[in-house]
């Protein structure tokens, strides 16, 4: 019936990389704002929005962990899959040990 996707996983609201960009955005905004309002002499002000912009960021850090945590496994997962399929082609046992796992998932 049309368009549908199908997701197994539901994604919170803060997972979305256009909630990351505005977060960047607006927190860039309080963090400007917080140097010239230092650069000016009104401390209190500046460590205020300091603080106020770090909540903002908080979406585009964890999509930036996200993504290097996936560019990051893609490699291990190369590596230990170049490294076992000799030894699935050699050893009789890692076949048996590889199928039961296989099956039993």
């Amino acid at each position: 019936m049309g368009g549908a996707s199908i997701h197994t996983k539901q994604h919170a609201w803060w997972d979305n990389y256009l909630v990351a960009l505005l977060g960047l955005v607006l927190a860039a905004g309080f963090a400007f704002a917080a140097i010239a309002a230092a650069a000016g002499g009104a401390y209190p002000l500046a460590i205020a929005l300091a603080v106020l912009a770090v909540p903002f960021a908080i979406p585009t850090i964890v999509q930036i962990l996200g993504e290097l945590f996936i560019y990051l496994m893609i490699p291990v997962a190369l590596v230990g899959f170049t490294l076992f399929l000799p030894v699935l082609a050699v050893s009789p046992v890692a076949r048996k040990w590889a199928r039961r796992r296989w099956r039993h998932r």
